[in-house]
């Protein structure tokens, strides 16, 4: 029943073919029997219990325990499709971080199908309960007859053992494992067939695991993978432009909640939902081909602020100690004499956001504690437009060159953004667009509000978002490169004026945002950011490296690969087979080099 709503509840079932269907129930049944056999084994210790001491308990307790079970079964499986809508994923260690957020958590889940999920959840409950009331009458008939406790007993004991090894899917060295699942190179399908009580289950109890980077290795040859890395990270070609022509311009960082490239008009002709934002493209310095490095937010910090790749599971930031050993961009201001300040609506002490920026270096932190009640009027906290009013004020009360930065919240779900309509054309992800299209307006009245002021003239603004979002297009997937296309732009009085209006079409990530500033605003010659890349150099790579929750995906003018952990396979690629086999190998040895470094912080 579980993974038949996990295939019906979201329309996962109209990526999987019939036989597709039946291979997800035959692969899946090893777990579905191992999360059995815990339920067994709960249910054989508790009917032993409770028959010890009254027999005539134990029809009652049989009935509350099994309805507990099925109705926690339900919810959970009805999770992870809304899970796998948004994320790409079921519960992981990612999701079960965000628990310890559970209003940001309420917050996030505002377009799950709550008519859907309250109908299964009644029907289910009815359905179940009426079959549990007929089965637990003739239980507690058996349970009265058996007059002998030691016999009980021994078969108790025995049905322990067998549940017991059952939960552990057999006598083998290791436990049974999500792999035993995976069998397509399509994610829906390997994730349907994970059932989701028992994956649930082994992350609420491994949620501290130590993670093994020779399982990433897969074969890698070191000297080819570093070769591709140096490839990766050449500069050949030194333009020896600046960003700046002014000595100690001012900073204003932006990053914006959600702005995929796919709201652009013109970065991809999809949305048009940020036109300021794209007059800033034309008129300024623009990335036609930037991408995210990672799906959420605090990834995106780690990735603009820290140039920290990622790792195929939860943020850096979730482990505070590894965090405070990144480089940061405001670290390196501070260096040179800036005043350094972060702003942010919402709760800072989501997934330990604060913890990572006042380690990165940022003296001033303002989120939803620095605004008044009446101004809090999303549900995570302050909307743009007072953000931003926020911004242009400590902007005014700098007393020497500044580098601040905000994170905008009103286009993260529920979109419920005051005024408007701003996004007027008929499309199903309006209401995403339209809160795209109130943060760009909040942007306009904020860049004219700055032009009035005296440190606007020597002041430059960088804008990127913090990730992408799938849109329902097959390109946005979970794991495609669409889904991580984002804009990124410099602009500002203090650009340099042969960048004005430059358009730039090489592939750029967004880790390389840090050593491009460092390198050509701060004059910072050494490489500040070991996995950033200056984006004004001519980089003969031009590629970009991407992480989602299990894989990878790498980026370059001519092809693309996107790589699974879990079957350990490439599930796409385009471009020569010469090509994607550097891309495939280069990914691999990344994300392995990546994992190994993590591990040693």
């Amino acid at each position: 029943m579980g993974r038949f709503l996990f295939i019906w509840h979201k329309n996962v079932i109209n990526q999987l073919t019939f036989n597709e269907i039946l291979q997800v129930y035959y692969h899946g049944f090893p777990l579905d029997f191992a999360f059995s056999s815990y339920l067994a084994l709960f249910a054989c210790l508790l009917y032993w219990v409770a028959n010890m001491v009254s027999p005539q308990w134990v029809r009652r307790i049989y009935i509350l325990i099994a309805l507990l079970m099925m109705q926690l079964t339900v919810v959970i499986h009805l999770a992870d499709a809304e899970m796998f809508a948004v994320w790409g994923a079921k519960f992981n260690r990612q999701a079960l971080q965000y628990l310890h957020s559970p209003t940001e958590a309420m917050a996030s889940s505002s377009e799950a199908g709550w008519t859907g999920i309250a109908f299964w959840w009644i029907i289910c409950t009815f359905g179940f309960g009426w079959f549990l009331i007929k089965h637990a009458r003739k239980m507690q008939k058996v349970a009265i007859g058996v007059k002998n406790h030691l016999v009980l007993g021994i078969l108790s004991l025995l049905g322990i053992a067998a549940f017991g090894i059952g939960s552990r899917g057999g006598l083998g060295t290791i436990p049974i494992n999500q792999s035993v699942a995976v069998f397509s190179l399509k994610p829906a399908a390997n994730l349907a067939a994970v059932n989701s009580s028992w994956n649930f289950l082994y992350y609420l109890i491994n949620k501290n695991e130590v993670i093994d980077p020779s399982a990433y290795r897969y074969g890698i040859n070191t000297a080819q993978g570093e070769a591709l890395t140096k490839w990766y990270h050449g500069e050949a070609g030194i333009s020896g432009k600046n960003l700046c022509a002014n000595e100690k311009p001012n900073v204003c960082l932006v990053i914006l909640e959600s702005f995929t490239a796919y709201a652009s008009g013109y970065l991809t002709g999809h949305g048009n939902a940020m036109p300021f934002l794209d007059s800033l493209n034309r008129t300024g310095l623009g990335f036609t081909r930037a991408y995210a490095s990672g799906d959420r937010t605090d990834k995106g910090l780690a990735a603009i602020i820290g140039a920290w790749p990622g790792q195929p599971w939860q943020s850096i930031l979730h482990e505070p100690d590894k965090a405070a050993k990144l480089p940061s961009l405001a670290n390196a201001f501070r260096q040179k004499g800036y005043q350094t300040g972060f702003i942010y609506g919402g709760d800072l002490g989501f997934a330990n956001m604060r913890a990572y920026l006042r380690n990165a270096g940022f003296e001033q932190l303002i989120d939803e504690g620095g605004f008044a009640e009446n101004e809090k009027t999303s549900k995570w906290g302050a909307h743009d437009a007072i953000a931003f009013e926020k911004f242009l004020g400590m902007n005014d009360a700098a007393k020497k060159p500044f580098f601040h930065t905000i994170l905008s919240l009103s286009s993260h779900e529920p979109y419920d953004v005051p005024g408007g309509p701003y996004f007027l054309r008929e499309d199903p992800n309006r209401g995403f667009l339209n809160s795209i299209a109130y943060t760009d307006n909040c942007i306009r009245t904020f860049m004219q509000k700055c032009a009035t002021k005296p440190w606007f003239e020597n002041t430059l603004f960088v804008f990127v978002a913090d990730h992408g979002r799938d849109l329902g297009l097959d390109s946005t997937q979970f794991d495609r490169q669409g889904h991580f296309h984002i804009p990124i732009v410099f602009w500002g009085p203090a650009l340099s004026k042969d960048l004005q209006g430059k358009k730039i079409d090489k592939v750029v990530s967004q880790t390389d945002i840090g050593q491009t500033i460092c390198q050509s605003v701060l004059n910072i010659d050494k490489p500040y950011f070991p996995h950033g890349r200056n984006m004004l150099f001519d980089n003969p790579s031009s590629s970009a490296f991407y992480v989602f929750n299990s894989g990878f995906g790498v980026v370059h003018p001519k092809g693309s690969v996107i790589f699974h952990n879990q079957p350990g396979a490439c599930t796409a690629k385009s471009g020569t087979k010469g090509l994607s086999d550097s891309l495939l190998m280069l990914g691999k040895f990344m994300q392995y080099s990546l994992i190994k470094q993590y591990i040693s912080y």
